[in-house]
């Protein structure tokens, strides 16, 4: 009998599927399953041979196929016997009541048993349910049964990124961190059988576990498990040697350009992998990429390489980098990192020139491993060996270390081990075994040259970030500090002022966001030496401005902007430092309009600025076109983020997501905004002050609750307070967590919670007029108007953004309850292109109108908001449906805390895991329970989900605030 787990899988996550297969089986002659090889189709046509037995139909099946539990009348060894058996069949002119034949595998049945299959299915004597691999050559027998339609064909596809999410929650039985789904849907790409066995595996060797009431899972292991192993080779034992061969290049770099693989001769193996699913292509530019289309592969055909084989395949990579000129910057990392992985060091100039594209890209794990050996300072990962130690040669290696041994099994180049670089046997680096004027003293002596100096500074310095990129901060700031103590001439008589100034940039961001400490982080910018130009003067003030939004006052950042900007030539690096803090700060005191303009007059030419400088300008210009209502602007703006010619980044990624997501709501469509954000929430970024984890996580959990999902919500929103509370405080982000938990509670029925928390956020952002009529709008819309009121109109008066005004005057219609008001706000929502909220205003007016006895009016302002809801392809939120309004009051009221704890229990959590999330005592959350269980008339734990969502769907009259 199948498993709970195997009916998990196969049937909890395939409903729709299932449904279509049913229909197909009931009202046409069946039903052919095909899709790539572990997506799940045997297990679906099992689930549904299943369930077509237990409604009575007669199920035959050949080959076992549905398992023995299905419920088959019987099982045949082939076809040919099945059908034997079947030709005195009568047939049936109801589908509904043929016999149903149930078998795998169809493109390897015989063509004589085929063509047989196909005249019983056309005589209305059978309905077939098969499955076959996709674009496999099938029998024309089989073919003619779905080109002449007397079977319905259905692609079994992978798991999405959203069901992915729900099938693990529900096999743990409990919420499972962002992170640890972004690295299973990564790792898998949705594939159920992969997927399926990664999961039981983890579960089994304790890897996915439990952590702080979240399941957390880390990461496939050094050397993936043997039966998952074993399963992803299946797909690849009948390769062609130069299949192969290009399958084990893609293992070790993770993607090559399509001119390389021609160059290796490889062109031809490519497009056959790339018909079989084995490949996919990425287009950027004038560049065509090549990569595994599942990232398992790789790490099992790496893991189980020779040797001799990835070392060959990297030097012959890394020459043909060479070959074709290494014009990007990037290919000197490939040629660098391919050659250390194979053994080979490269020139000192080549490991620093690496070294720093690959911290312009922020994969810090790479730079520190292409700096450790210019420093001599190895890590527990590989032998301390170093290319040039400051005081003496390189050591050399142990006896007992054969060459053959060193990392040879490296995964990709991106991912290789932080560490130093093996030697060559004869105990010398071989491209540094010379003694160069340029590296030593013209004496011969091994102390370090000036330019050895330099350069040493310089790899410190990138240590130093990349320490602090990879959350190592006060390893980090030891770094820092010494190259500045011990190395100050150098870097002020070697370097340039750009890198000096980037360097204390880093320091000062590591001491503010990593260690926490804004007091000292300014003392560093202060520190700045003299003589570095407009550099460093850009710094201090564009720092100082950037502190100033941290400590809530913007005002001090907008007058910094009105009093050095004017005296700034345009695109200036006073201008990078200062623009973007300076224009947002004018955004937050409602003068979006101002900061567009200061932008607009302040950058010429925004495409010749450094990479994180034009990222931070562009992410400025599309909040304070936010804060405008200039949805046009907002989306060029996202369109210059998304084709910028920097490094694809995590960081741009990162803003690009949070931008769209915000934009997708604002459109009313939450459910793609999920998945931007579920992604989001899982790149390895540290926090700054454009965005935090918390920040992410909580728009994430607003988000969710717009798409109907109120105990993801619910628990997400838990995550991002716990996340908060880790975090330097950051007012603007800390207030956008307060409103989106008013936006949550909100969306699951709680609504007198969620104007509390929206105006309490008003409150606490006096300082920012914007955000503080943001809140207030939230709170008018959810029931509060006569509270938000006075003070949203005093908020408008004088701001100079269309949609602080727009707001403003929806939070006084409401209050008024005035229809003709409310109508005219919905028309001018329509034309800033917020349809959703012009729909919620339409219904709001039909409702004022109802309300006077005005009928007819309010027939036509409920048609319009339908037509509006048509356009915008969503509902209208529950608070604003006029059904919600007629529900009677079923259940007692929960309070805000009551509802945490029981989207909690329902994900899973134990009574200690809920204490230890939500920071109160077992008995306390004991006491909750009960107290939710009498509220909601359920007695088992177990109820808590369905309760919830009904609950969300008709909130039973008013909630109460949570003492």
């Amino acid at each position: 009998m199948p498993t709970e787990n195997e009916q998990l899988w196969a049937v909890t996550a395939r409903q729709a599927e299932l449904r279509a297969i049913e229909s197909a089986l009931t009202d046409r002659g069946g039903i052919l399953l095909t899709g790539t090889t572990g997506v799940g189709k045997t297990r679906l046509l099992a689930a549904a041979l299943r369930r077509v037995a237990a409604e009575g139909r007669t199920v035959v099946a050949v080959g076992g196929a549905g398992g023995p539990e299905t419920g088959c009348a019987e099982n045949y060894c082939s076809l040919t016997e099945c059908l034997d058996r079947l030709e005195s069949v009568r047939r049936h002119s109801d589908p509904a009541r043929r016999t149903v034949v149930g078998f795998d595998d169809a493109h390897l049945v015989e063509e004589s048993a085929a063509h047989r299959l196909y005249r019983l299915a056309a005589s209305g004597r059978v309905a077939v349910a098969a499955t076959a691999p996709r674009d496999a050559a099938l029998p024309a027998g089989v073919d003619k049964l779905w080109v002449e339609r007397l079977v319905e064909r259905l692609e079994v596809r992978p798991f999405p990124r959203d069901l992915v999410s729900a099938i693990l929650r529900r096999r743990v039985g409990g919420p499972v961190d962002s992170g640890t789904l972004e690295r299973l849907w990564a790792t898998t790409r949705g594939n159920a059988l992969i997927l399926h066995e990664l999961v039981e595996y983890a579960l089994a060797d304790g890897s996915l576990r439990r952590v702080d009431g979240h399941w957390h899972w880390d990461g496939l292991p050094a050397r993936p498990p043997e039966r998952l192993a074993d399963i992803v080779r299946l797909r690849l034992r009948d390769l062609a040697p130069e299949e192969q061969e290009l399958v084990n290049v893609l293992a070790l770099v993770g993607q090559v350009e399509y001119g390389l693989a021609e160059r290796l001769g490889l062109a031809r193996a490519a497009e056959t992998l790339d018909g079989r699913g084995l490949v996919q292509i990425e287009y950027g530019g004038r560049r065509v990429g090549i990569r595994l289309t599942e990232p398992l592969t790789g790490a099992v055909v790496a893991d189980r390489m020779s040797g001799l084989t990835a070392q060959r395949l990297r030097l012959q990579l890394a020459d043909a980098i060479e070959a074709t000129g290494a014009r990007r910057a990037h290919d000197v990392v490939r040629m660098a990192t391919l050659r250390m992985a194979a053994g080979r060091v490269p020139e000192p100039a080549v490991l620093l020139a690496a070294a720093r594209t690959a911290a312009h890209r922020r994969d810090y794990p790479l730079t520190e491993h292409l700096c450790r050996p210019l420093l001599g300072t190895p890590t527990a990962d590989a032998p301390a060996t170093a290319l040039l130690p400051a005081g003496a040669p390189p050591a050399p290696p142990a006896a007992d270390e054969p060459a053959a041994d060193r990392d040879t099994t490296a995964g990709t180049a991106t991912a290789a081990p932080a560490g130093t670089l093996p030697v060559s046997a004869a105990g010398a680096a071989p491209a540094a075994d010379r003694t160069d004027s340029a590296w030593f003293p013209a004496d011969g002596c091994p102390e370090p040259g000036r330019a050895l100096r330099h350069d040493v500074a310089r790899a410190s310095l990138l240590l130093g970030r990349a320490l602090a990129g990879t959350g190592r901060h006060q390893e980090a700031e030891d770094v820092f500090a010494r190259v500045f103590a011990d190395r100050a001439a150098d870097l002020l008589t070697a370097l340039p002022a750009d890198e000096v100034v980037a360097a204390v940039r880093d320091r000062a961001d590591n001491v503010a966001w990593g260690l926490g400490r804004g007091t000292d982080a300014a003392a560093v910018v202060d520190g700045l030496p003299d003589g570095l130009g407009p550099d460093g003067t850009g710094l201090r003030h564009g720092f100082h401005a950037v502190l100033a939004l941290l400590a809530d006052r913007p005002d001090d950042a907008a007058r910094a902007g009105r009093t050095v900007l004017p005296g700034e030539p345009p695109d200036s690096p006073v201008v990078q430092h200062l623009l973007p803090p300076a224009a947002l700060a004018l955004a937050e005191l409602g003068h979006p309009d101002r900061a567009l303009a200061l932008v607009d007059r302040h950058t010429h030419d925004l495409a010749a600025w450094p990479d994180d400088a034009r990222l931070r300008c562009l992410v400025a210009v599309a909040r304070c076109a936010f804060a405008q209502g200039d949805l046009a602007r907002v989306t060029a703006t996202l369109d210059a983020i998304g084709r910028s010619d920097g490094p694809d980044d995590d960081l741009r990624r990162l803003q690009h997501a949070l931008l769209r997501s915000r934009l997708l709501r604002l459109l009313g469509r939450p459910g793609e905004a999920v998945t931007l954000l579920r992604g989001a929430s899982a790149l390895p970024v540290r926090p700054d002050w454009l965005a935090t984890p918390a920040w992410t996580l909580a728009q994430l959990a607003g988000a969710l609750a717009e798409a109907g999902r109120p105990t993801e919500a619910l628990q997400t929103l838990v995550e991002a307070q716990a996340a908060r509370r880790t975090s330097p405080a950051h007012p603007q982000a800390d207030d956008a967590v307060l409103l989106e938990h008013a936006v949550v509670l909100a969306h699951t029925g709680d609504r007198s919670g969620a104007a509390c928390r929206a105006l309490e956020a008003a409150q606490r952002a006096a300082a920012r007029p914007a955000s503080a009529l943001a809140a207030l709008h939230l709170a008018a819309r959810v029931g509060d108007a006569p509270r938000a009121a006075v003070r949203a109109a005093r908020l408008a008066d004088g701001a100079g953004s269309d949609l602080m005004r727009l707001r403003a005057d929806h939070v006084t219609a409401l209050a008024r309850s005035d229809g003709e008001a409310l109508e005219e706000v919905s028309a001018r929502f329509r034309t800033l292109g917020a349809v959703p909220l012009a729909a919620e205003a339409a219904a709001q007016a039909a409702r004022a109108y109802r309300k006077d006895g005005r009928r007819r009016a309010s027939r036509l302002a409920r048609a319009a908001g339908t037509r509006l809801l048509t356009e915008a392809g969503c509902p209208l939120p529950p608070w604003a449906d006029p059904q919600e309004h007629r529900q009677p009051a079923r259940t007692a009221p929960l309070t805000s805390r009551e509802r945490e704890v029981a989207a909690l229990a329902a994900g899973g959590l134990s009574n200690r895991d809920i204490a230890a999330r939500l920071v109160v005592s077992v008995r306390t959350v004991e006491n909750h329970l009960y107290r939710v269980y009498e509220k909601l008339g359920i007695t088992a734990r177990s109820d808590l989900g369905g309760a919830l969502q009904g609950l969300a769907r008709h909130p039973a009259g008013t909630v109460v605030r949570a003492a």
